[in-house]
């Protein structure tokens, strides 16, 4: 049979210590274990245990683990006779690396413990010390005092094993429960590291459940474990691959190593007085292995990551390089764009698009509407929007399809959009592709980015009309030159304004025909210049809604995606699409400014990320109203609505005054309204604003 006997390794190293009973020693050489426990305690019958010593001797005489680490669970003090005869056998044989005392409860039985070993050491003529210990901390006494057990017995310990069967025995608590866990797992993680020594988790006892053991073994690698112990062959694969570096760590770690490799690290440290003119070879190779400071990946770098990293690499497998054999080396497809942009360029997308009934449900299921354009096909038809058997695209699904399913031509981060129109009906069942023209480019002052406005245009594929126009703003890496809007641009420009005034026009001639409405309710009512409103709408775009609106409308940046590389926990680290965080704003909004019949976005700001699992409610300003000439059912406002995280301002606005001068702001900068907050002592907003998109709206009143 193969042979899979790793060479013996360092503690630091054993990613699984399997418990192998006598009758499986001679597959021993077959199993992937870092370290195998030999029990002569728990699993062997009184009656069995001279026998099972006489194995245990024979086996390693005979080198049956192939130089593997081998660790030897003896029995505790508590039974005299049985636990000397065990240290009798065991000190001094060849190939046996630690003994795991079992029920310790102090530091005192493992000092007590040294005292022995040292004795019969000498009488052998052993070095002192040779005989190391792996104690098995399984009661509540030893859990509370893991920090002083770490210390103790002489310094043979090589490291800690928690062990739960007799833990959650004497405490009653339930196994396998990530709260009862927890802290003997913290407590154990914590005393080791403090001692210098390795820590190792208790084993999950559900044999044939794979999924509950990888959780228990990725629960171990985030408490901080460097190894799990198994209690079954088939348990091997799974813990030695979880508590492996993963390919995203290695990643980091390599692109950490690489820039302090290529003096990227000391960016910051030579702003540092006194270390600018310091050669790194006057400071020695152990200091330049772990100093330096500086920004890698968005993340701050210092001698702990350095430290990290190169702890990392120390446990990556092999690499296979190009002389290991028929071997080939992935390549990652770049979607940016190669070459430096110019004015009115228009920039590559393959993608097109059919909107069909069951995307339309999802948007409608995901934003919450009060407007009868959106939600009543009779009506809609009576607009000129669409058919009575069919139901036409909301305004913000018709921005998504303009901006979203692109190619990522290498954009950092989305700021924005500007001049968002409607030119002609958004119907289920068309399909859509974008043409996207670069507009302006403007380079930041620190000289690191640059703002890269595109617009987009949404093209009717059956007649090649442009049906829906934006200009989205986005974060680049610094750009060749800046350059402004070209003169070709604004007569576009116009002309696309034209068109939309236009579809305005023959909305307004069809509204004047509508019937009146059956509502009655003060939901209709009009709405003064300078009123400010609290919404009570507030709800999360939800992990699943996110996934799923992501996938169908072709979002391509990972951050909104890839739960395995951005989710820091509870989908913290997954970021909201910016025009999902603009629907989710104006959908908070859209119970108590319904009876929309046309709008237009004219700017909208995405100042914070939004997670899926956080809230966003509202607030909107009414910065202008003007009635609708020839039109008294209609009302004309220009709204500036505020979206905000974990907030519902009706409840926890109510009676609190707010500054006018919040919702005239003129700024992206989520600094500018952090500081009018607080100059107004407004705690409960500073921090929380998300979004601000200002509309032009028409709507009927009652």
């Amino acid at each position: 049979m193969k042979d899979v006997s790793p060479v013996a390794q360092a503690p630091s190293a054993w990613r699984t210590l399997l418990f192998i009973p006598q009758f499986a020693f001679a597959r021993a050489a077959e199993l992937s274990a870092d370290c195998f426990i030999i029990d002569l305690q728990d699993a062997v019958p009184l009656a069995a245990k001279a026998s099972a010593r006489d194995g245990l001797v024979k086996a390693l005489q005979g080198q049956v683990f192939s130089g593997r680490p081998v660790v030897v669970r003896i029995n505790e003090p508590m039974s005299p006779e049985l636990h000397q005869a065990d240290l009798e056998a065991c000190i001094g044989l060849p190939g046996l690396t630690a003994l795991m005392p079992t029920l310790t409860t102090g530091p005192e039985d493992l000092d007590t413990l040294h005292a022995r070993v040292s004795a019969l050491e000498a009488a052998r003529g052993l070095p002192l010390g040779s005989t190391r210990f792996l104690p098995l901390m399984e009661t509540p006494a030893a859990v509370l005092d893991a920090q002083r057990i770490a210390q103790a017995g002489g310094g043979r310990n090589l490291g800690l094993m928690l062990g739960h069967g007799d833990l959650f025995r004497f405490t009653g608590a339930l196994p396998h429960a990530e709260l009862t866990l927890s802290h003997p797992r913290s407590a154990l993680v914590m005393a080791a590291r403090a001692a210098g020594i390795e820590p190792f988790d208790t084993p999950y006892t559900k044999i044939g459940d794979r999924i509950g053991l990888e959780k228990h073994a990725h629960e171990g690698r985030i408490h901080g474990f460097t190894g799990q112990c198994c209690l079954h062959p088939s348990q091997l694969d799974v813990v030695n691959r979880l508590m492996t570096p993963t390919a995203s760590e290695l990643a980091w770690a390599r692109r950490v190593t690489e820039a302090q490799a290529h003096g990227a690290l000391a960016t910051l440290t030579r702003k540092v007085p006194g270390i600018a003119t310091t050669e790194d070879s006057e400071r020695g190779p152990a200091s330049a292995a772990t100093e330096g400071m500086a920004i890698v990946d968005g993340q701050l770098i210092g001698p702990p990551h350095l430290k990290a990293a190169h702890r990392l690499l120390g446990l990556a497998p092999l690499r296979a390089t190009a002389g290991s054999g028929d071997v080939v080396v992935g390549r990652h497809v770049s979607h940016a764009l190669d070459r430096p942009t110019r004015a009115d360029d228009r920039l590559p997308n393959p993608y097109e698009m059919t909107a069909t009934a069951g995307m339309r449900d999802l948007w409608v299921q995901s934003f919450y509407s009060h407007d009868r354009i959106v939600t009543s096909a009779p009506f809609a038809a009576r607009l000129g929007l669409t058919t009575p058997e069919t139901m036409p695209l909301p305004f913000m699904m018709g921005l998504y399809l303009a901006v979203c399913m692109s190619a990522t031509h290498g954009a950092i981060y989305h700021l924005g959009f500007r001049n968002a129109r409607q030119l002609a009906p958004l119907r289920v069942g068309d399909t859509y592709r974008q043409d996207i023209q670069v507009r302006a480019v403007r380079n930041t002052g620190d000289g690191k980015r640059a703002v890269v406005t595109t617009h987009r245009q949404l093209v009717r594929v059956s007649d090649g009309v442009p049906v829906f126009t934006v200009d989205k703003r986005e974060l680049y890496h610094r750009q060749p030159e800046s350059f402004p809007v070209s003169s070709a641009a604004r007569q576009q420009e116009q002309a696309e304004h034209e068109k939309a005034q236009i579809f305005r026009a023959e909305l307004l001639r069809r509204a004047s025909d509508l019937p009146p409405s059956a509502d009655k309710s003060g939901a209709g009512q009009s709405f003064t210049e300078g009123e400010l409103l609290l919404h009570s709408f507030a709800r999360p775009m939800g992990i699943t809604a996110n996934l799923a609106l992501s996938t169908q409308f072709m979002v391509t940046h990972p951050i909104h995606l890839d739960h395995h590389r951005y989710d820091l926990g509870h989908a913290h680290g997954i970021v909201v699409s910016g025009g999902l965080v603009v629907a989710m704003t104006l959908a908070a909004a859209a119970r108590d400014l319904h009876e929309v019949v046309w709008q237009e976005l004219l700017a909208a700001d995405n100042l914070r990320p939004v997670a899926p699992t956080q809230t966003v409610g509202a607030l909107s300003y009414v910065l202008s109203r003007a009635p609708v000439e020839g039109m008294d059912r209609l009302e004309e406002l220009v709204v500036r609505t505020l979206g905000v995280l974990d907030l519902t301002p009706s409840a926890e606005l109510a009676d609190v005054p707010l500054p006018r001068a919040l919702f005239t702001l003129e700024s992206e900068r989520p600094s500018a309204y952090d500081e009018r907050c607080r100059e107004h002592g407004l705690q409960a907003l500073e921090g929380r604003i998300v979004c601000v998109a200002t509309r032009r709206i028409l709507r009927l009143r009652a």
